[in-house]
């Protein structure tokens, strides 16, 4: 039998739920729960919430919402959906079978067109929307769409005080999941262990059993400018010119300082982003900007046809000439998160793909550029360029950070695995709740041939990654 270094595929096993009570408890603890990104609480008394959803909202969850939050407090929880807010026409649910078209969305985010932040299912601008109906409504808190919580806040202007997190619930098995009543404290603990080593780092190195390999350095400075601002909670901003940047660090940034730039060099390999799967691609890099791309079928054509059509475009602040850059390698911090499959290929959300990314361990590296300030969306609506970035998600990878005065390299992420869930301190911390060994492991890991199961993960997967799933699927194996 053949052994691997990487643990074995796995995923958890949610039942559909019949009635309200099969529902109320876990939205109870949602009501109450203060962390991460899908926190409903605290719950203040008379609180007017909004929930934006979408069409295939499951109706026991939405009652068993209202009930936990007018419990705590609450006035009124109202219910819209995002295509009735638009006023869209029906929409088309969307799969992960199209995952080459995360590449066609960011095309379509043209800075010329409308202000603010276009929905990815109805192509309308989902901003200016929120915007009139909270005009017209009085609520004190909002909930509303699968990430983006900085640009969210952004997009609503004057209403953005009222935003409070995301809303992920309209599916039922992400409700259910455990990941989203995770301990606060031991959830708060592990993200501080995560960040700590950030400020302490001279240079970083990425590796991925997939092929992805990208080093940089940094000056004392910059790592400690990258520590300070990068503390999303369950969202980890784990890439410097991301956490520096004005329209998403932690802490007010000025628009004037530029980000930090690091000289990425490597590869970043995969075959997954946000929105579903393609065929294995790899993403050459040099001094942060991408210079080459190989593979990834209709997704790797997309990504060469506007390097090319963009090629001389100089961002704001930025060091050179370039679309792509190097702007994004977000590290989620949700232990228990899996990979939703009760709608993979007949999801409302945009990015279908999205949920895989929340656990713990992986790493959603991304490209392109990255809002800093005023003189960027000016440029953008000057030259006609599309605004945002792309993803790759990678499983397995090892993150470790060469201390400062030191030559010693430490790993704070290990193919995968958080390290800091190692320490007897957090442990300790995890007996107040339960078993620390069932709290401390990952509910879902998916299956790479070659890697963590059998097979050959050139021949069996890397061609086909949705194949090689739906074969499992039928074969009634974890994916």
């Amino acid at each position: 039998m053949a052994v691997y270094n990487y643990p074995s595929p796995r995923n958890p096993s949610y039942k559909k739920p019949t009635s309200i009570e099969d529902c109320l408890p876990q939205a109870r603890l949602l009501a109450k729960k203060q962390h991460g990104r899908a926190a409903m609480g605290p719950v203040k008394k008379g609180d007017k919430l909004l929930i934006v959803t979408y069409p295939d909202q499951d109706e026991y969850v939405k009652e068993a919402i209202t009930q936990a939050l007018k419990e705590e407090g609450a006035e009124n929880a109202d219910f819209i959906d995002l295509v009735q807010l638009l006023g869209a026409k029906e929409v088309k649910p969307v799969s992960v079978e199209d995952g080459w078209k995360e590449v066609e969305m960011l095309k379509q985010n043209m800075a010329s067109g409308a202000v603010g932040r276009r929905d990815g299912l109805t192509g309308m601008d989902m901003g200016a929307a929120l915007r009139k109906y909270l005009d017209g409504h009085l609520y004190t808190g909002l909930f509303v769409a699968a990430g983006g919580r900085p640009q969210m806040i952004r997009l609503l202007q004057n209403h953005g005080s009222k935003f409070k997190n995301n809303w992920l619930f309209n599916n039922w098995e992400e409700f259910l999941s455990k990941a989203w009543v995770y301990p606060d404290e031991l959830s708060v603990e592990i993200e501080r262990r995560l960040l700590e080593a950030l400020g302490k780092a001279s240079a970083v190195k990425i590796t991925d059993p997939e092929g992805t390999h990208l080093e940089y350095t940094l000056t004392a400075e910059e790592a400690k400018r990258w520590q300070m601002t990068a503390g999303r909670s369950g969202h980890l901003y784990f890439c410097p010119h991301q956490s520096t940047t004005e329209g998403c660090a932690v802490i007010p940034v000025s628009p004037k300082v530029p980000p930090v730039f690091p000289d990425y060099n490597g590869v970043l390999a995969g075959t997954a982003n946000h929105k579903g799967f393609f065929p294995r691609i790899e993403l050459y890099f040099e001094h942060g900007r991408l210079v080459e791309v190989k593979g990834g079928g209709k997704y790797g054509d997309g990504i060469r046809e506007m390097m090319d059509r963009y090629k001389d475009a100089q961002w704001p602040f930025y060091p050179d000439k370039g679309y792509f850059w190097f702007c994004d390698c977000a590290l989620c911090t949700t232990v228990k998160s899996f990979r939703r499959t009760s709608d993979m290929f007949n999801s409302y959300w945009a990015m279908p793909n999205t949920p895989e990314r929340n656990r713990a361990g992986i790493f959603h590296m991304g490209m392109g550029s990255r809002k800093h300030g005023d003189e960027y969306g000016k440029y953008a609506k000057e030259h006609d360029l599309p605004m945002g970035h792309i993803h790759i998600h990678n499983y397995f990878a090892t993150f470790e950070v060469k201390v400062q005065g030191a030559e010693y390299w430490y790993k704070i992420v290990d193919k995968g695995w958080f390290t800091c869930m190692d320490d007897p301190e957090i442990r300790a911390i995890a007996v107040k709740y339960g078993d620390p060994d069932e709290l401390l492991s990952y509910d879902w890991v998916p299956p790479l041939p070659g890697i963590n199961c059998e097979g050959d993960y050139f021949k069996d997967y890397a061609p086909d990654p949705l194949g090689y799933l739906k074969k499992r699927m039928k074969e009634n194996k974890p994916i």
